[in-house]
């Protein structure tokens, strides 16, 4: 639930362009270019591989470390062929956040709508943003490039629609003194610093317990201290 999570529909979509000619006089890689005629078929296929390709790309370099060549090299097609699929590398790094944002929303929505209370609601979701995030490294690479480096494109629609979900429940509990007072905003980067850092810190773990995240132990561990953390944070604990 954070800023990370960030507003597209899956790799389904048809928002497509087609590749503008090579510009003379020093024109980067990653110019804007014109927007074409939408493609079906094995052009899906090749537009979820430069997704797939790009998050990769991403997640090592971060957004200013790498081009538009980088990623085409990485998806084994020609830069003039990406272009045809996206005008630019903001418009593909957008993509990425809103593929990941709609998954962590269609994750949440399927954990509220079993009708639980809200300790049960928060501990479900915040136990599912963990997996979420574990079964996903490269998405928790991305988050960390995105906080430290500035200059990545920020969706700030997909921010607004996590807060709106989170006081349309929160608000209520409140009203009814049955959850503290809390910022809606520092509980959010707090839940997604939280998830970020327990499993950046693979190496951490060895260090000192001699196992890592593919320990199922180590696992249940940082699972479980991060959803207490939260728990307590709201008062719910």
């Amino acid at each position: 639930m954070a800023e990370m999570a960030t507003k597209a529909t899956k790799g389904t979509r048809r928002r497509v362009g087609r590749a503008a000619p090579p510009r003379r006089g020093g024109t980067t890689d990653d110019a804007p270019r014109s927007p074409g005629r939408p493609v079906g078929g094995s052009g899906d296929r090749t537009r979820e591989r430069i997704v797939r390709a790009a998050l990769e790309t991403f997640a090592e370099h971060g957004f200013g470390g790498c081009s538009m060549r980088d990623v085409a090299r990485k998806a084994r097609i020609r830069v003039s062929s990406l272009y045809h699929y996206f005008p630019s590398k903001e418009a593909l790094f957008q993509e990425i956040l809103g593929t990941m944002a709609e998954e962590l929303r269609e994750l949440v929505l399927s954990v509220m709508s079993k009708g639980l209370d809200l300790r049960e609601l928060t501990r479900e979701s915040t136990g599912k943003f963990f997996d979420f995030f574990l079964a996903n490294p490269a998405y928790v690479r991305l988050g960390l490039h995105s906080r430290v480096n500035r200059g990545a494109p920020f969706d700030r629609r997909i921010l607004d629609r996590w807060l709106g979900l989170m006081d349309g429940l929160m608000k209520p509990a409140q009203m009814q003194g049955t959850l503290k007072e809390i910022d809606p905003v520092c509980l959010m980067v707090t839940v997604d610093g939280l998830v970020h850092w327990h499993l950046a810190n693979d190496g951490f773990y060895r260090s000192v317990l001699g196992r890592g995240l593919d320990d199922p132990e180590v696992v249940r561990r940082a699972r479980e201290h991060v959803i207490q953390v939260v728990l307590r944070t709201m008062g719910l604990e």
